[in-house]
């Protein structure tokens, strides 16, 4: 019996999580809830599978998400996924155990300012100070370049009221991306981390 509640307790962690994170591999949610080995970890994922609790896609890897039987089972509001957000929602995910997993991180929250409204993949607070996360995925280098310009206003606005400036945090997955947004965010003069 205390196994059977031990099991029902994990489970519910885990499609909280999924529930949080849209879609995740099984290293990801290895990590990010403490599965243990990488056996153990597929037995805990593939017995969920068996019992419909979570589904998954073939993307490079398997790819978990929320079945409708999981949704039910945390309550979860989440709408129909969409399959080409997954490269994006996967280095996102990524980052956020390469950061640390902030407490605090909220995902494509919108920052009103000045007549203008910035949706950043994701952002948080380490030490009372902002981090704003841009995953660099499929977006043209125009969208982005936009972008550091919308952070440029936005960091100028709580370095006036608040005293400090807020850290831009890039990820991308190519050399060549990564030196025009780190010239493009040099140029601006924002403070910046590109992974």
């Amino acid at each position: 019996m205390i196994q059977q509640e031990k099991r029902i307790k994990r489970e519910e962690k885990i499609l909280l999580r999924l529930n949080e994170l849209n879609f995740a591999t099984r290293e990801q949610l290895q990590i990010i809830e403490k599965l243990g080995g990488d056996r153990n970890a597929q037995r805990i994922l593939h017995r969920m599978e068996k019992d419909k609790l979570i589904s998954t896609v073939r993307y490079e890897k398997k790819i978990y998400y929320l079945s409708n039987r999981g949704k039910e089972r945390v309550g979860s509001n989440q709408s129909k996924l969409k399959r080409d957000k997954i490269k994006h929602t996967l280095m996102r995910n990524d980052l956020y155990i390469k950061l640390g997993m902030p407490k605090d991180w909220e995902k494509e929250r919108p920052i009103n300012f000045n007549d203008d409204t910035l949706i950043s993949d994701a952002r948080f607070k380490r030490a009372g100070r902002y981090y704003f996360v841009e995953i660099d995925n499929v977006q043209t280098m125009k969208t982005n370049y936009e972008k550091i310009k919308k952070y440029k206003e936005l960091s100028r606005i709580i370095k006036k009221e608040y005293h400090y400036t807020p850290t831009l945090i890039w990820y991308s997955l190519s050399e060549t991306r990564k030196k025009k947004l780190h010239d493009a965010c040099v140029k601006h003069g924002l403070k910046f981390q590109i992974y």
